[in-house]
């Protein structure tokens, strides 16, 4: 009994000096811009960026019913990078349908280069 109560005692201690929580990533919030048609690709235009590839991404958005705030099903959204080569300049955009409308710049910078693929055989 004795031993049992030692071992009972070590795995307490153990479990209350020992860091327990759990380290996980967590969503986090940043600006973005957002526009019609009309407001963003003239922006575009200006730098002179023209399409790179585009693709459907997944993107967490807000649901209101959820007790997170958050849709725990994540929306498809048209995505698409812009960039112009000899400046070095990019911009990223997804697109909202209806009822938005909207294009959102979720980031836009300098320095953009070109991955070497190599052979993809």
């Amino acid at each position: 009994m004795k031993l049992l109560l030692t071992v009972l005692a070590l795995f307490t201690a153990v479990a209350i000096f020992t860091d327990t929580q759990a380290h996980s990533g967590e969503w986090q919030e940043k600006p973005v811009m957002c526009g019609p048609e009309e407001e963003i690709f003239p922006l575009l235009r200006d730098k002179d960026e023209r399409l790179v590839f585009a693709g459907k991404m997944f993107g967490k958005v807000r649901d209101p019913d959820e007790s997170n705030g958050l849709s725990p099903t994540p929306a498809i959204l048209p995505f698409a990078l812009y960039a112009n080569f000899k400046t070095k300049s990019f911009t990223v955009l997804e697109y909202h349908a209806a009822p938005y409308y909207q294009y959102c710049v979720i980031a836009y910078g300098t320095d953009i280069e070109l991955a070497e693929w190599g052979d993809p055989t």
